[in-house]
């Protein structure tokens, strides 16, 4: 009798085929209509994030994430078939938020009428790629693509780019009310970067007062700390989080350069120096050329610079042959030669109402004429045979000729041999030299056997945890780095459970990096943050890391423990969670004193006469400044807000109040984090209206500033539209989004 397994083997092609056929409809097509269901809010695959007429399962989220990630690939391979480099390319958001929001505007887009047709995401591949990409090539881009181990249909993948599209139209046509701002916009964005303000303030401080808010019940803390569980703190928000944020403990050592130059000086011999003298005068210590004669100095006869010998002819009195064979002048470009014009395209007739595959009209093909364009230029440049014919007979005595020359030019004058600066001029600045290089060699010797020393100790210590610990072997010793920096001449270091921000507030240590080669880069390096290697997801622990100041000291340093993120429990944040509970409670307290002492300020009256009785308060002056500044940021960064010296984290609700008010009067506002309230008193601003917009008038033709102020406020009215697109839609996570 054959075996049950018999019949598997007949027809185990076809059974095959048809498992892969189901295991492809589970993945692309049963998702969807799992979540059309009602009762997808429970099991292994919860909802995740819901709107009105619509939800998200779990299974949803990861793929609509993944085809996102997907799409950016395509993207970046398709601009690098068409020459473009992929890492200049901005990559689009791939986290669960943004991949939702895309959805939320495609969907507004839909219902205000924006169609993205297949004409459409054909226009926009062609532009992407500048009609370089053939379609074959798109098809081996597509064949690479995959989500899990499942191949991307190319259906799908334009679905994701037919949305994506959709979402940003809709940005940009809200966006396109912004464009052409009007006059009263520019002359506010001219005022808050020109203007600047003085003024007296009374901080009132919100935690001084928290200690007279009646204490609250254990259900009111409990339901404050659910609020807030799984939000991390951060300084200047106005809600509070609980959820503990990333630490790590690390170790340093620090080379001082200065240290170790000094010590290498004292070793450098001058036989070394006239050494280095000889080898490099040529390129390094040339003397500089005399300084030109005056003009009325010169001799007579000797012609200005620029002033054409007698006889000459102006250009435009040479025959013609002489102005076609003459050199265009420095910096004007050359007029174009005549040129075909370019095959127009035909006109988009739009897509077929109906849904159609893609193959047919995804991608453009270029026009025979632009299919090979180093062709064309190959043939522009080279000569035709009568050329050939005419340039032989010289280009044998042009060869002499420059032969000749180069023989000249190799043969340095003979009085140029004096033409370098003296060995005595320069002698201490090549001790320099000496030494900074030979303190390299000795800081990279040290830090290499350092190195060797923490990553043997760290091999122990992985296998000790691996199987010597439960057998009861001693844990290997780590590297005595205080007796490393007392041998080395070093300085030793160690924090205790920072985050990254308390890494770099604590010292040079926090903002050094270090150099490493990229390909990709334009200059072939890269800068690497210390912040990074240590703080960065995924960043081992006892792994040694090397990096340097902006002082050029030089440190090594590893990460001895790693604390992620995570959300304590109730009892363990009590403490936290009602200290931050009275001070949110405190704030209206904090702006009644304040309005208090603000209304006492009468005419030509002081902030300081006003709180003269109240010994816990103190006016101060604080100003000049303006609302928005640039201070010391490279050139074409947008304006920042100012940061008044004196005031603790300034946001929008202080600047307003401070440059609405009239000079003399008072007001209350609450700084960014809303930890102080502020009475402020304006003394005045500087320049008065009348200067102000005369300097308006003037700077009418430069508005690259006031262009920056306005995409600043248009990226900010942008994200509001958002948000509150989102609560028209009710947009509901269920969890935090990733």
């Amino acid at each position: 009798m054959a075996g049950s397994f018999d019949v598997f083997r007949r027809n185990q092609r076809s059974a095959l085929a048809a498992l892969a056929i189901m295991a492809m409809i589970a993945f692309f097509v049963l998702p969807p209509f799992l979540q059309m269901g009602g009762g997808g809010g429970g099991g292994r695959d919860p909802v995740v994030v819901s709107w009105q007429g619509g939800e998200l399962l779990e299974s949803g989220v990861e793929r609509a994430v993944a085809m996102r990630g997907v799409l950016n690939r395509f993207l970046m391979e398709s601009a690098a078939a068409s020459g473009r480099d992929p890492a200049q390319i901005g990559l689009l958001p791939d986290d669960e938020r943004s991949v939702v929001r895309t959805a939320v505007l495609a969907r507004e887009a839909e219902a205000n009428g924006v169609v993205v047709s297949d004409a459409a995401i054909n226009d926009f591949l062609g532009q992407w790629t500048n009609n370089l990409v053939r379609q074959e090539q798109f098809d081996q881009i597509i064949g690479r693509l995959r989500v899990g181990p499942m191949g991307v249909s190319q259906y799908d993948l334009f679905e994701t780019l037919r949305t994506v599209l959709a979402a940003q139209s809709m940005q940009m046509l809200f966006q396109s009310g912004f464009a052409g701002d009007p006059p009263g916009w520019r002359w506010d964005y001219f005022r808050r970067l020109e203007q600047s303000a003085t003024v007296e303030v009374v901080p009132v401080v919100v935690e001084t007062l928290a200690a007279n808010v009646a204490a609250p019940s254990e259900a009111t803390l409990r339901a404050f700390f659910e609020q807030y569980k799984d939000d991390l703190p951060a300084a200047r928000s106005a809600e509070p989080g609980f959820r503990e944020p990333h630490r790590a403990k690390y170790e340093y050592l620090v080379a001082k350069t200065e240290t170790f130059e000094a010590a290498a000086a004292k070793e450098v011999t001058d036989a070394q120096v006239a050494e280095y003298y000889e080898k490099n005068k040529t390129s390094l210590f040339r003397a500089k050329p005399a300084a030109e004669k005056p003009a009325a100095e010169k001799p007579a006869g000797e012609k200005p610079a620029g002033e054409k010998p007698a006889g000459e002819k102006p250009a435009a009195e040479k025959p013609a042959g002489e102005a076609q064979d003459a050199a265009p002048e420095a910096g004007k470009p050359v007029a174009p030669q005549a040129q075909e014009p370019a095959p127009q395209p035909a006109p988009d007739k739009g897509s077929d109402a109906r849904r159609s595959r893609f193959s047919p009209v995804a991608f453009r093909q270029p026009a025979a004429a632009e299919a090979s364009p180093a062709a064309a230029v190959a043939q522009e440049a080279a000569p035709s045979a009568a050329e050939k014919d005419g340039k032989q007979e010289s280009s044998a005595a042009e060869k002499k000729a420059e032969g000749t020359e180069t023989e000249k030019k190799a043969v340095p004058p003979a009085d140029e041999a004096a033409n370098f600066e003296p060995l005595e001029k320069v002698k201490d600045d090549i001790r320099k030299r000496l030494a900074r290089q030979e303190a390299d060699k000795r800081i990279d010797a040290i830090f290499s056997a350092i190195a060797t020393d923490m990553t043997r100790y760290a091999e122990d210590f992985a296998l000790w945890q691996a199987g010597g610990k439960d057998a009861g072997a001693a844990a290997p010793t780590p590297p005595n780095f205080d007796k490393i920096a007392a041998t080395q001449g070093l300085e030793a270091g160690r924090s205790e459970l920072v985050t990254a921000d308390q890494a770099v507030a604590a010292g040079p240590l926090g903002g050094s990096f270090e150099l490493v080669p990229d390909a990709s880069s334009r200059f072939g390096i890269r800068q690497q943050r210390w912040i990074d290697m240590i703080f960065g997801q995924g960043a081992p622990t006892l792994r040694p890391v090397t990096s340097r100041d902006v002082e050029g000291n030089r440190s090594i340093s590893w990460k001895t423990e790693d604390q992620p993120e995570f959300t304590p429990s109730f009892q363990s944040a009590r403490a936290d969670v009602e200290r931050a509970w009275r001070i949110v409670e405190a704030r209206s307290l904090a702006r009644n004193k304040a309005e208090e002492i603000a209304r006492q300020v009468g005419a030509g009256q002081t902030l300081a006469a006003a709180v003269a009785t109240t010994p816990e308060l103190k006016a101060e002056k604080v100003g000049p400044f303006t609302w928005l500044t640039q201070g010391t940021v490279p050139l074409g960064t947008p304006p920042s807000l100012s940061q008044p010296e004196g005031i603790s984290m300034p946001g929008e609700e202080f600047m307003q109040a401070v440059f609405g008010l009239e000079p003399g009067n008072a007001t209350v506002a609450f700084n960014e984090p809303r930890t102080v309230c502020y009475v402020i008193r304006l003394d005045g601003l500087e320049p008065p209206l009348e200067k102000l917009r005369t300097r308006f008038m003037e700077a009418r033709d430069d508005q690259r500033r006031l262009a920056m102020v306005a995409q600043r406020e248009t990226s900010r009215a942008s994200a509001a539209w958002v948000e509150a697109l989102e609560k028209r839609h009710a947009v509901t996570w269920h969890r935090e989004p990733r």
